[in-house]
């Protein structure tokens, strides 16, 4: 499993005056499941870089850590959290002059942030440091490898099995907006749901195994929407999954959402968008979260 490697800067003498708010920020960071570094000895290899910044003197030690470890920013996330309301200019002229990638998007922090705040921040910037380090992982692909790779086989559909192919299509229509292709003789149907299609066959008598799910990725606000509309579809049974309770849930990099629940048949269907560790090690869900 890839963790992401986040490093925080902090001068001594902003240690001092913020450990508390700084301690705060590592707990939500290990929290989220990231390998969070703030004191002690510096990672040689990180996927994200925060400074810390409260006084000019805070710059002057950014700019003597980035001369000793340019690695630490060069192509690499980073962005500035301003500690009492100190300017960030002066550090985003550092960070860019290092070649990092700066999020747009730094923390300004004038009293005790709430956590829910932090945390939903921290998330925006775990999303796009995960997608500059995809982006890393592509240096040097040549177009015949990435054709060659375009040349591996691909899942062309499933079969789900029903009592009912009237509820059954019903359903995939109305709740996750599958489109119906073509019957495939009296008992199967073909449908699609984004490019991808499924047959729903026919079966008085089966029954799935615990465990058998399919799982639909889609886009965080997607999966809300498809929640409630589960919740008020009648009969449906919503299920626990991997989540901490039944119903739309956050996974714990704050990132990744997702809802479980059963088709009329009982089928288990994860709808879910994708978490860090997806992001940053498949090229396809880059553009979804940029």
């Amino acid at each position: 499993m890839t963790v992401l490697k986040l490093l925080a800067l902090q001068s001594p003498a902003c240690a001092a005056r913020h450990r508390a708010w700084a301690n705060d920020l590592s707990a939500i960071a290990s929290m989220a499941g990231f390998e969070f570094h703030l004191e002690g000895e510096l990672p040689a290899q990180i996927d994200g870089l925060i400074l810390l910044c409260a006084s000019a003197s805070d710059e002057q030690f950014f700019a003597e850590h980035l001369l000793k470890s340019p690695e630490h920013a060069k192509n690499k996330a980073a962005v500035v959290i301003a500690l009492d309301d100190y300017p960030q200019h002066g550090s985003l002229a550092l960070l860019n002059s290092a070649h990092a990638f700066v999020y747009p998007h730094g923390l300004k922090v004038t009293s005790h942030q709430p956590s829910v705040a932090v945390s939903d921040w921290l998330a925006g910037f775990s999303k796009f440091a995960a997608a500059v380090k995809m982006w890393r992982s592509l240096e040097g692909t040549t177009i015949a490898c990435a054709r060659e790779a375009g040349l591996a086989p691909q899942v062309s559909h499933i079969n789900i099995l029903t009592r009912d192919l009237g509820v059954s299509q019903a359903f995939y229509e109305q709740v996750l907006s599958a489109r119906y292709c073509y019957n495939l003789g009296p008992r199967k149907i073909v449908m699609e749901l984004n490019g991808f299609d499924f047959f729903i066959e026919l079966n008085p008598t089966f029954s799935y195994p615990p465990g058998y799910h399919i799982g639909l990725r889609a886009l965080p606000h997607d999966v809300q929407r498809i929640a409630d509309k589960v919740a008020t579809w009648p009969g449906i049974n919503v299920v626990k999954g991997n989540g901490p309770a039944p119903g739309f849930h956050h996974g714990p990099d704050n990132v990744r959402t997702a809802v479980y629940f059963e088709d009329p048949d009982g089928l288990v269907i994860e709808v879910y968008s994708s978490e860090i560790e997806m992001i940053e090690t498949n090229p396809r869900l880059v553009l979804d979260h940029l």
